[in-house]
């Protein structure tokens, strides 16, 4: 709320968050009923996807008996108890990317197969959870990577879908390349919350671009490294 304040959003803007609204802080059903009451459109991330399918799972197992096979630990479980059928269905109904003229908006990023069109269940999980890549262009996961022999995946990415902003990874700063903006700074770790804004003439105007940030040293140590390499 203070980061959209010093941006002074007007109702004529349209607002795109990356996604992991839930899970990521003390307020997960706040942020989420924030969204949804806002209009603010939200990218389906990992943490939302992982809901979502724990959600399904336990709707097959209430009504055919069969196990749930996730599992959700105690502070994901009393989440999980705290949302109404309209949190989930709006949970359900989050795109797994937004495209606006040359920008595409993800959560995590675009792989060299990724085909938008045409996504199956294996390419949306991976268009969620990408960091790096092996020579090939294959997803690797993340307790896998090594970033001396993979690549980060917007190094490998060609453009075909213009500018795509992305979250996922947190950077100590904004990263930008030649295709991308990875605005996530970890504001849930100490960091700072970031907003890339364009101008909006038709259609986003890239050249226009500009970052907006508000530090949040209110929350806890980051239990993972940063990739400072990549920041």
């Amino acid at each position: 709320m203070a980061l959209r304040s010093r941006l002074d959003v007007q109702s004529d803007d349209r607002e795109i968050c990356v996604g992991d609204i839930i899970a990521k802080g003390p307020k997960s059903l706040e942020v989420l009923r924030f969204c949804k009451e806002n209009a603010i459109t939200v990218i389906r991330g990992n943490h939302e996807d992982k809901y979502i399918r724990y959600h399904r799972h336990e709707m097959e197992r209430l009504r055919t008996g069969k196990r749930n096979p996730m599992k959700l630990d105690k502070e994901e479980l009393t989440l999980y108890e705290s949302m109404t059928d309209e949190d989930i269905s709006y949970l359900a109904s989050l795109p797994l990317f937004v495209r606006i003229g040359r920008l595409t908006i993800v959560h995590a990023g675009i792989l060299p197969a990724t085909d938008l069109a045409h996504l199956d269940k294996r390419a949306a999980a991976q268009m969620m959870r990408v960091r790096y890549l092996d020579s090939d262009g294959n997803f690797v996961h993340l307790d896998a990577s090594d970033p001396a022999c993979h690549f980060w995946w917007s190094d490998l990415y060609d453009g075909r879908y213009g500018y795509v902003v992305y979250g996922h990874q947190p950077f100590v700063r904004p990263r930008v390349d030649r295709w991308s903006f990875g605005i996530d700074t970890g504001a849930v770790y100490g960091n700072r919350l970031t907003a890339i804004v364009f101008d909006y003439i038709n259609e986003p105007l890239i050249e226009s671009y500009r970052f907006a940030d508000i530090a949040v040293p209110q929350y806890a140590t980051k239990r993972r490294g940063w990739i400072l390499a990549d920041s």
